[in-house]
């Protein structure tokens, strides 16, 4: 999603966090709106149990959010992770 595409409420709680809102990527994981360019790319191996997912962010120590993107680029799946 693209800035436009948020609810106004969504746009008010996320306006102060940027520079260049124009240039950010969201979408929406249980009642969350998350910006792709807050994940950290995950260049596992072949052996690591993330290896098959794009991206994470942390929510706390112990959990976070996983990413992986479709081949062009226009969706997300998304899935939580506990350790």
């Amino acid at each position: 999603m693209h800035w436009h595409d948020l609810t106004e409420s969504e746009q008010v709680e996320l306006k102060d966090n940027y520079d260049n809102i124009e240039e950010s990527s969201f979408f929406r994981y249980k009642s969350h709106v998350y910006d792709l360019n807050d994940f950290m790319r995950i260049n596992g191996n072949n052996d690591d149990e993330f290896s098959k997912w794009h991206g994470h962010v942390g929510d706390s120590y112990f959990s976070g959010v996983l990413i992986k993107l479709s081949e062009c680029g226009e969706t997300v799946m998304a899935a939580t992770y506990y350790s």
